[in-house]
């Protein structure tokens, strides 16, 4: 593991919990851990839980006693702890208690139900320590009364602490060798430190339902597992995730506990989902389920989401590749026959009734080019297409033209849409069923990219000719809703295909009849807004009456069923699209009852209107317009901290998120900076990374977590901590270094450089630096090396020579070696021939792989990831699929 040094001022994220890739995890009942470094008077190291929501806090508190010195407080300590290594279920901590005595503290999540610590001591004088390390517990329950804390002697005459009171849990604290303090409810051990040498004590902290278990389980971490051969183990499996070197230790840090994070949220297979499945937010609150099958857990536990997956499974890809693979799987384990897949299938059973967002394809293709697994892609294929054509029937794409619809804002999952939302009263709250949106155009344009990459993969030319043709449909409508006015995609109506602003219809009392009369520049849908009463949701009707825009006269009857109420507040669209609105009745309100009548805006700009560039259909003309008038534009999103989902420009803007819409979300940032790569603007992309990181490094210093979402405007984290959605998008920063590490043997690197520092690197054995000037790439075991000037090159593939010689080079008799064995086998010069024949098959030009995209823009996107749109290069080895720095092509 790499050697940290994270005082408790620095970026931290110490949250502990089971690793699913070393054993079970319980879905119903994981108990997730923190480890809090103090400050001055705070205890310098407690371990902390809340049992999953069982209690307040419950804490374990050390306590040294050398001579008459109590420490426990940091300011006690010669040298305060530090963070030296960490892993999903692993934290070392180092310290002084004095200046020649050593701490050092190994904290151990082994399962759901046990968490450990080892201290080890080292003693740097000349004369041995007597010291007496001790425990106590603290617990607060959810009423904030203090929890009783027992001390109980076993029939070994071994002492441990029982917390009592707690539902469906019995916690207990045990310690190897203790004996009990002599005050208070504390485990107490005596320990000699020799003079240069070393003394180490160990505890186990068990929750469990009855005190047997936990005794149970106890003694078998203590007395039946190695911790050395363990802690090897975990350092072994954290060997696979990249190591990525700056030369920033705080970007440092906060990339390395983005992959802790990441993979650390995963629990699971349950029998409702046959692979581990990632929760949003695994922390101490969360875990416990009292049904005891997960069934009610919230919603943050309640089942993977195809929008965290874009972010959390090309992030953990590298590290833990068929973890990632699993949660394809799982969607792909609930797949209907017809191609159904629910939007957010849980490992408790849980199902949403919706259909998956269309991005489950684009995933997969982004796992494949990290490690390549042509078998993986064969297994999901077709499963994945059958999901693809799913949307495209009658019950999604009610007007039948090719371009389905969402059900309502929490399908988009873009909930607050300040257009279409319906539960917050500074929303416009109109019905996101009746218009077509861009950002499900373009999942589906870069889903059914996606899937041709694959077809073209396995050789599917009959599919490869399917998707071409969904593709130039979709790219054709998509490109429609372009207005140069504003240069920006627009929602348009589902019917008419029009994009209109809203007007004022009138206000009345809900007990009178609102006479308009009026008659409409722009035909629209009429928008019915209700205010007044209580909770309970009345039974409304309303009427209107008018001349629809083919000019017949139409009388539309709204019935309750089509309201949507929440908390005093209701909302209905009209069917028909009016030219004119005559008169508005409403019955079923009286007059405490505000209503009033708009036509619906459908011109506002959001941030989900930008995702066409993200699926490479604008052309270069279009992309720079959105690129300089609205993303970099600080007016509209180029904001302090992020792009926010909502422009500054917006009446509804707030930057908090809290009283309107506009705080910054890593899903939607992700894209569109992947997007301004692909289009080439790097420095634009890099410094939007750059803000990101500068929000996620504030909330990991004064909060020590990331956060779900964070204020645009000021260095502020929203939401949940140690959310996935909101941690460092790993993915995202790989494109901007400019490398993908395949294998022991492949590597691809490219594309412009514009990080400020060199970057290095170290994955899977092979060691890459990039910086502006030169790219060197380091396979094992050290001795064979590329190097090569940057310089904005096309991303490639190199490929580390083969140690032994191809056969065909062995002479057809035996000589002398006449010089010593080369970094690559065989002779030096022979070696140097080896090299110079692949450096030679690596630069060699082939005619370019791209081909270009149906319903690609009005001019075209630019070629793959180059600045000019040049070729790429590929090596005879390379696949006929290279990754794809453009926007027409696979991720890079």
């Amino acid at each position: 593991m790499r050697d940290w040094q994270l005082a408790a001022d620095g970026p931290l994220a110490l949250r502990l919990a089971a690793d699913v890739r070393l054993g079970d995890t319980d879905y119903a009942d994981d108990q997730i851990w923190e480890l809090v470094l103090g400050g001055g008077s705070d205890p310098a190291l407690a371990l902390q839980t809340q049992y999953g929501g069982r209690c307040k806090v419950a804490r374990v508190i050390p306590t040294l006693v050398i001579g008459a010195r109590n420490i426990v407080k940091a300011q006690g300590y010669a040298q305060r702890p530090v963070v030296r290594a960490f892993a999903p279920n692993y934290l070392r901590v180092t310290a002084r208690p004095l200046t020649d005595l050593d701490l050092t503290a190994e904290f151990w999540a082994m399962d759901s139900h046990a968490v450990g610590c080892r201290w080890t001591f080292t003693n740097e004088s000349d004369a041995p320590v007597d010291l007496h390390a001790e425990l106590a517990a603290a617990v607060t329950g959810l009423d904030d009364r203090e929890v009783k804390v027992s001390l109980v002697v076993l029939e070994s005459a071994s002492p441990v602490l029982r917390v009592d009171r707690l539902k469906n849990i019995t916690p207990v604290l045990a310690m190897e060798g203790a004996r009990m303090a002599l005050k208070g409810a504390r485990l107490s051990r005596a320990l000699r430190v020799p003079a240069g040498g070393r003394a180490s004590v160990r505890w186990i902290h068990a929750g469990m339902g009855h005190i047997v278990d936990a005794i149970g389980a106890i003694n078998y971490w203590l007395f039946d597992v190695d911790w050395d051969a363990a802690f090897a183990e975990i350092a072994a499996l954290n060997l696979s995730t990249p190591d990525i070197q700056t030369g920033d230790p705080e970007w440092d840090a906060a990339i390395a506990f983005a992959y802790k994070v990441a993979l650390q949220s995963h629990v699971g297979p349950t029998g409702d989902l046959p692979h581990p499945s990632f929760i949003f937010t695994r922390i101490p609150s969360r875990g416990y389920s009292p049904k005891g099958d997960g069934s009610d857990h919230n919603w943050q536990w309640g089942g993977q989401v195809a929008t965290e997956a874009y972010v959390n499974l090309p992030a953990i890809a590298p590290a833990a590749p068929e973890l990632a693979k699993g949660i394809i799987r799982n969607w792909l384990a609930v797949r209907e026959p017809d191609g159904w897949i629910d939007w957010k299938p849980g490992l408790g059973g849980q199902r949403n009734g919706r259909l998956c967002i269309p991005l489950l394809a684009t995933i997969a293709w982004m796992l494949y080019e990290y490690d390549e697994d042509r078998d993986f892609i064969t297994e999901v294929f077709p499963g994945l297409l059958s999901f693809f054509e799913r949307w495209f029937a009658a019950d999604m794409d009610r007007d039948g033209d090719g371009f389905p619809e969402w059900q309502d804002t929490s399908h988009s999952a873009f909930d607050d849409c300040p257009t279409f939302v319906r539960w917050r009263r500074w929303g416009q709250g109109a019905d996101i069923r009746k218009y077509e949106c861009p950002d499900l155009g373009a999942y589906l344009y870069r889903e059914a990219r996606s899937l041709r990459e694959m077809a073209v993969l396995l050789g599917r030319d009959d599919a490869r000719g399917a998707l071409d043709a969904r593709m130039t449909h979709l790219g054709g409508l998509i490109n429609a809703m372009w207005r140069d006015a504003t240069g920006c995609y627009h929602y348009q109506d589902r019917d008419s295909g029009v994009t209109t602003p809203g007007v004022v219809v009138g206000r009345c009392k809900g007990n009178e009849e609102l006479i308009a009369a009026l008659r409409l520049e722009n035909p629209n849908r009429a928008l019915i807004r209700i205010t007044g009463g209580v909770d309970h949701a009345p039974t409304v009707t309303a009427f209107i009456t008018g001349v629809d825009h083919n000019g017949a006269e139409v009388e539309e009857l709204i019935e309750p069923a089509s309201f949507y109420w929440y908390r005093g507040f209701g909302t209905a669209t009209s069917r028909y699209i009016y030219q004119q609105i005559d008169a508005v009745r409403l019955e079923g309100l009286s007059r405490v009852y505000d209503v009033e009548v708009h036509t619906v805006d459908s011109t506002r700009i959001d941030q989900t209107l930008l995702l066409p560039l993200w699926a490479g259909l604008p052309g270069r003309d279009r992309a720079e317009a959105m690129v300089r008038n609205l993303i970099t534009n600080p007016d509209h999103f180029w904001r302090p901290f992020g792009m926010p989902n909502c422009p500054a420009s917006d009446p509804n803007y707030d930057s908090s998120n809290r009283e309107g819409s506009g705080g910054v979300w890593m899903m939607w940032n992700t894209m569109l900076g992947e997007a301004l790569l692909d289009y080439g603007y790097v420095a634009e992309s890099a410094t939007l990374f750059s803000r990101i990181m500068a929000a996620q490094l504030h909330t990991l210093k004064t909060e020590k977590a990331f956060r779900e979402a964070y204020n645009a405007d000021a260095p502020e984290g929203l939401g949940d901590v140690d959310h996935i959605r909101g941690v460092t998008p790993l993915h995202w920063l790989m494109r901007l270094i400019g490398v993908r590490i395949v294998s022991l043997r492949k590597v691809w690197t490219g594309g412009r450089y514009a990080l400020p520092w060199p970057v290095t690197v170290t994955h899977r054995g092979v060691t890459v630096t990039r910086s502006a000037a030169q790219t060197t790439v380091e396979f094992p075991p050290g001795r064979c090396s590329v190097s090569l000037t940057t310089r904005g090159r096309p991303w490639k593939t190199r490929i580390r020579p083969n140690r032994r010689r191809p056969r065909q080079w062995r002479p057809r008799r035996s000589r002398p070696l006449l010089e010593p064995p080369g970094p690559c086998g065989g002779t030096r010069r022979r070696a140097t021939h080896h090299a110079r024949c692949a450096s030679r098959s690596t630069m060699r030009r082939t005619t370019p792989l791209r081909r270009a995209a149906p319903g690609e823009g009005e001019s075209g996107a630019p070629e793959r990831g180059t600045e000019d749109g040049g070729a790429e290069e590929a090596t005879p080895d390379a696949p006929d699929h290279t990754p794809d720095a453009g926007p027409t092509g696979g991720e890079a």
